[in-house]
């Protein structure tokens, strides 16, 4: 099963298959091309917005084509911010075949790539959980939750000493999980001590202005625990990151 910053580097190294010219022996030949998932993505199903543009343009032509229907509903989830590496490659593969990139090249795909997809929080959180096996593998699973959805008081950690890999960190708004938007993170690792560059590393999908690219693994610092108790359902991280103090955090064991 991949730790968080392995599966994320799935992301990072998604191939497309392109054709190729070889000049020396008069043959086209179809290479891998290796492009990566560098952008936040969070879907507005607003008519007329680019999103709803791009989605429409990549998922509503061709529908007698074989691939397409083949494929539609991996390239639909990656057209929304919800996909899989996989979904990714299929979703830039479609791209190609429709001539919504008429010139594949490496370059060529990657801009095309950062200019029209990426994904959400819990987008790459709920592909994590697939990959490990703690979700089920369909596409209404992938594009149905959303960052609040992961709070459950029933599965917090209220112990520091125990938050281990591949916990989830919810985003709090006082005692109840963030809206409009929210966020959620995966651990990495964590060290119950403060440190210079931060004691716990998260693996994240964020538009914070401090992350480049947006999907990415940070380096927390842990500045305040608040204990549970009294109205208070479950220990809460109060975290700096990206250059920001104040973010609280409560720690889901999925």
């Amino acid at each position: 099963m991949p730790t968080p910053l392995e599966f994320m580097n799935r992301y990072r190294n998604i191939s497309v298959d392109i054709e190729v010219d070889d000049t020396a022996s008069g043959v086209c030949r179809v290479v891998p091309a290796r492009v990566k998932l560098n952008k936040y993505f969070m879907m507005n199903w607003t008519p007329g917005t680019a999103q709803m543009q791009h989605f429409d343009a990549v998922t509503s032509t061709s529908r007698k084509d074989l691939w397409f229907k083949q494929h539609k509903e991996n390239v639909r989830t990656a057209a929304m911010g919800k996909g899989s590496p996989e979904d990714y490659g299929l979703a830039l593969q479609w791209a190609i075949y429709s001539n919504h990139i008429p010139n594949p090249t490496q370059a060529a795909i990657q801009a095309y790539f950062d200019q029209n997809m990426g994904i959400d929080c819990s987008g790459f959180v709920t592909n994590y959980l697939i990959a490990n096996g703690k979700k089920p593998d369909t596409n209404e699973v992938r594009r149905s939750t959303y960052a609040q959805s992961y709070f459950n008081a029933s599965k917090t950690v209220n112990d520091l000493t125990q938050v281990r890999q591949g916990d989830l960190l919810v985003f709090m708004t006082g005692h109840v999980p963030k809206g409009d938007p929210g966020h959620v993170t995966v651990v990495e690792s964590y060290v119950p001590m403060s440190s210079a560059g931060g004691n716990m590393r998260v693996v994240e999908a964020t538009g914070a202005d401090g992350a480049t690219p947006k999907l990415l693994d940070s380096m927390y610092s842990v500045e305040k625990i608040i204990p549970k108790g009294g109205n208070v359902p479950c220990m809460i991280f109060v975290v700096k990151r990206h250059g920001k103090s104040g973010s609280h955090v409560s720690v889901i064991r999925p």
